[in-house]
């Protein structure tokens, strides 16, 4: 049952993911904004999830939700094209450094938050 949830959540994971990387593209410049909104907010929400099962606010199976959903709507292969992509060098740095540093701080906030609720 949980393998079916989990492919059920990695589904819907790559499809919101498709359609926030439609509905918001690349810049003018080539900076992937879609993807790193993606891949940020994907990093908030796991966060929430890990800091709240350490936190011991979920009690329950999570793999559905950080695998599946999670791990269908966030993607690292999709940024790394992006990076091999970037038109000029600037713009390779950019989409290379932001992303990182976003998400990082991104997943600290939501442990942080999730541990503190």
């Amino acid at each position: 049952m949980t393998a079916l949830l989990i492919a059920i959540g990695g589904g819907v994971g790559a499809v919101a993911r498709w359609g926030v990387a439609t509905a918001i593209p690349k810049s003018h410049g080539g900076f992937p904004v879609g993807i790193t909104v993606v891949n940020v907010v994907g990093s908030f929400a796991l966060g929430l999830i890990v800091g709240s099962v350490a936190g011991g606010q979920i009690l329950f199976a999570t793999e559905p939700l950080t695998i599946g959903l999670l791990g269908g709507f966030t993607t690292f292969s999709t940024w790394m094209v992006d990076i091999e992509e970037a038109p000029r060098r600037r713009m390779r740095l950019a989409t290379t450094l932001v992303p990182s540093v976003a998400g990082l701080l991104a997943a600290a906030a939501g442990i942080a938050l999730g541990i503190n609720r």
